[in-house]
This record gives structure tokens, sequence and C-alpha cells, in this order.
């Protein structure tokens, strides 16, 4: 899943060096590595049932990405780790029901977090998901 040094275009480089820029100048504090960042996917996908939706915030944009834009391709459209300031799950699936009547939504935020604090992934649980920490913000004194 990771993406391995010795691959990078010069492009990805650039970025990379940029964003080490961008958290430097800013106070930022990595909570998280390549290698816990492939831990929580890994363990995400392995939840039976649960079919991950999430949003992104990365570090460089102002504001938060809309609330409703949910992205269903898990793990597929995850941007680089290190321009990742939080990702949320939405802790929820809708199936539908088997009398084709209504969709049944099912929870899955109990199991999530269980399965990211015993890896020790920093979470917060926000009103509308679960969020993992890749950066915080330093306190301005």
């Amino acid at each position: 899943m990771g993406i391995q040094k010795d691959k990078l275009s010069e492009d990805q480089k650039k970025e990379i060096e940029r964003l080490r820029s961008f958290v430097s100048r800013n106070r930022l504090n990595a909570q998280m590595n390549g290698t816990k960042w492939r831990a929580a996917i890994d363990a995400i996908q392995a939840i039976s049932g649960y079919r991950a939706s999430f949003r992104v915030k990365r570090l460089t944009e102002a504001g938060d990405p809309p609330a409703n834009g949910w992205d269903e391709n898990f793990p597929g459209n995850i941007p680089l780790y290190n321009a990742i300031e939080w990702l949320e799950l939405k802790p929820w699936v809708e199936t539908p029901s088997a009398s084709g009547q209504k969709s049944r939504r099912i929870n899955f935020a109990e199991q999530i977090k269980r399965e990211l604090e015993a890896l020790c992934i920093p979470l917060v649980e926000s009103s509308s998901g679960i969020r993992i920490l890749g950066y915080t913000r330093s306190e301005k004194k």
C-alpha cells in the first residue's frame, strides 16, 4: 500500500519536501508515520462487513472538506500520508434490508475504535465520524 521512497517521481519528491517545510513553518506535530498509516488501513479493511467511507483534511487546506464529501474508494483515494492532517471515517454503513424495504444502518464505531486503539493510532471522535490524526497543531504562545 505504501509508496517506497526510491519509486517516487520527481514531482512527488518535491511535494514531500514542500510538505516538510509547511509542517516546520506551522509548528505541526506528526502523530502518524507510513508504518502506522499502513497498519491503520489494514485494520480498517479487516473489519468484517465494514465498507469504509472517508473524508480527508489535507495539511495545506484552509478549511475542512465538505460535510457530505465522503469518498467510498478506500484506500484507493487516500493522498500521500504526510499530506494528511486528519482522515475521518464514517462509522456506519447503510445496508438494504432483506425484505427490500427501508435500508438498515449498521454502526461500526466501537469496532473501528477498538481496532485502531489496539494499534495506538491517535483518534478523536467528531460529530460525523472517527478521525485519525496525522498531525496536531502546536499551541501558539
